[in-house]
C-alpha cells in the first residue's frame, strides 16, 4: 500500500533530478549535455522514462480493451483502442525520434496537437459519461494534459517568439546556450509531470470502471 501512496512523489522526484541533471551538464560543459541525460536525444534515460510513461499510457487502454466487460459502463471500446494505439505510436516515437529524423518535427507536432483537439470533438459522449463515472479521475487527467501543453507547446512558443528574437535583450550576457538549458529542462519537466499526472487519472478511472463493472 505505501508504494501505490508513494509512487506520484518518487516519480516527479526523478524528473526533476533528470532534467536538473541535463541544465547542469549544458551549464558546465559549454553547451554540449552529458549524452546520457540528454532530454532531446535518442535512447537516453530521459528519453526511456517518457517512452515508457507514454507506453503506460496507451497500453492501459488497450488491456481494458482487450479485456472489455459490461459496455454499459463508459468508455466504449472503440475510444479504449484509438487511446491505446495512438499512445503506444507516441511512446516509439518518443524512443526512436522518427519525427526528428524524418525532419518534419514541427508538422508532426501540429499533427499531435490536431489529433489531440479532435479526441474530444469525435469521442464527446464518451467523455462525458466518463466525467459522470468519476469527475475526480477526470478533472486529474485533465490537469495533466493542461502540464503537458503548457510545458510542451507553450515553452516552444516561448523559444520562437520570444527567446530567440529577443533573448540578449532580455538575459543581458548570458550566452543562449545557459537560457535555452533552462527553457529545455523546464519544457521536459512539464512534459513529464503532465504524463505522470494523466497516469495517475487513468490509474483511478480504470480502477472506478473495474468497481462499477464488478457490481452489475
Amino acid at each position: 500500500m505505501a508504494i501505490r501512496q508513494n509512487w506520484l512523489p518518487l516519480m516527479v522526484s526523478i524528473e526533476i533530478i533528470l532534467v536538473a541533471l541535463y541544465a547542469l551538464t549544458v551549464l558546465l560543459n559549454g553547451g554540449k549535455p552529458y549524452p546520457l541525460f540528454d532530454v532531446n536525444g535518442t535512447r537516453t534515460i530521459p528519453s526511456y522514462l517518457q517512452a515508457l510513461q507514454l507506453f503506460f499510457i496507451g497500453a492501459l487502454p488497450l488491456w481494458l480493451c482487450i479485456t472489455y466487460r459490461c459496455p454499459q459502463v463508459p468508455p466504449s471500446r472503440i475510444l479504449l483502442a484509438f487511446v491505446g494505439l495512438l499512445f503506444c505510436y507516441i511512446s516509439m516515437d518518443e524512443l526512436f525520434k522518427f519525427n526528428f529524423s524524418s525532419g518534419q518535427h514541427k508538422l508532426w507536432q501540429l499533427i499531435y496537437l490536431a489529433v489531440g483537439l479532435a479526441i474530444p470533438i469525435v469521442f464527446f459522449r464518451d467523455l462525458v459519461r466518463l466525467y459522470r463515472l468519476s469527475p475526480q479521475s477526470m478533472r486529474v487527467i485533465a490537469i495533466g494534459i493542461g502540464v503537458f501543453i503548457v510545458g510542451g507547446f507553450g515553452l516552444e512558443l516561448f523559444r520562437s517568439h520570444v527567446q530567440e528574437p529577443h533573448w540578449y535583450r532580455l538575459f543581458g550576457r548570458w550566452q543562449f546556450y545557459q537560457v535555452d538549458a533552462i527553457r529545455t529542462a523546464l519544457e521536459e519537466f512539464g512534459e513529464m509531470l503532465g504524463e505522470t499526472i494523466v497516469i495517475k487519472g487513468m490509474v483511478q478511472l480504470a480502477q472506478k470502471r473495474q468497481i462499477q463493472v464488478a457490481l452489475r
